[in-house]
């Protein structure tokens, strides 16, 4: 159940559901006034507005691609700030510009000009020398590899223990790996 309810998008559903009752209520009200015509339309208005607001602000999930047999073989290894890290982005997310948005503020991963965080490109589990891992791939066009390359040790340190983290520059044109190895 918990998890049906992770993939649901709640501006669509709030926005669907909305609309149909203040269609409906908007009819009989046409029809005549009475008290189910007006519930209708004081609940179906409402939420048709917090319905489209959820949709302004929705962050579809990120495609995680299917892990190979080497993978399962090695998922038990994984820790909890990499579960963590495949619940967060592989569900609808409302008010965020980006996946993984408060880590970043905290790595200082976000450009100085405008504050624009990394976008999450795609995750991809593996299993590197035996070990689980996470690769990340983030493009951010103001963000140097450099800066990357700094935070390796900071990162390691905010994922947690029993984790090491490397980056890499995977095409020139800004999109880096972000790679989350248990130990």
């Amino acid at each position: 159940m918990v998890d049906f309810l992770r993939k649901v998008r709640w501006g669509v559903l709030f926005l669907s559901i909305g609309c149909v009752l203040s269609f409906v209520g908007g009819c009989y009200a046409l029809r005549s006034t009475s008290v189910p015509s007006t519930a209708a339309l004081l609940v179906g208005v409402p939420m048709s507005i917090v319905g489209l607001g959820l949709k302004g602000t929705e962050l579809a999930p990120v495609v995680i691609v299917a892990p190979t047999t080497e993978v399962e073989a090695v998922r038990a290894k994984a820790t909890a700030t990499q579960n963590q890290i495949i619940l967060d982005v592989t569900r609808y997310q409302y008010g965020m510009s980006v996946h993984l948005e408060p880590a970043l503020e905290k790595l200082g991963l976000e450009s100085e000009d405008d504050n624009q965080h990394p976008t999450l490109l795609s995750l991809q589990e593996a299993a590197i020398e035996g070990s689980y891992a996470l690769v990340l791939t983030f493009g951010s066009l103001d963000i140097p590899y450099d800066v990357w390359a700094e935070k390796e040790e900071k990162m390691t340190k905010f994922f947690g223990p029993g984790v090491k983290v490397t980056t890499e520059e995977v095409t020139k044109n800004k999109k880096f790996a972000v790679t989350i190895a248990t130990v």
